[in-house]
């Protein structure tokens, strides 16, 4: 899997548990600001990647991620892309 494609399957994950266009989930967009996403949709999301790629994701402190660049990013660090 390419980091590209792991992108558009980041993307879709995001996209469907919060209901919205997967071309609004790019690495700009903030979760709260931009996304609308409440703790329920971080965990909701957490599961659907994990689900996704297979991976266990880490709790994270959600005060450190504030956009999708910096999540996608610790998925393809797991992923290995």
């Amino acid at each position: 899997m390419s980091r590209d494609e792991a992108f558009e399957t980041f993307q879709g994950c995001v996209a469907e548990v919060l209901d919205i266009d997967p071309v609004q989930v790019v690495p700009e967009a903030r979760w709260a600001e931009d996304l609308d996403a409440d703790s329920l949709a971080v965990v909701e999301i957490t599961l659907a990647l994990n689900d996704a790629f297979s991976i266990r994701l880490p709790d994270v402190d959600p005060t450190k991620l504030s956009t999708v660049g910096q999540a996608f990013d610790i998925v393809a660090g797991l992923v290995g892309v």
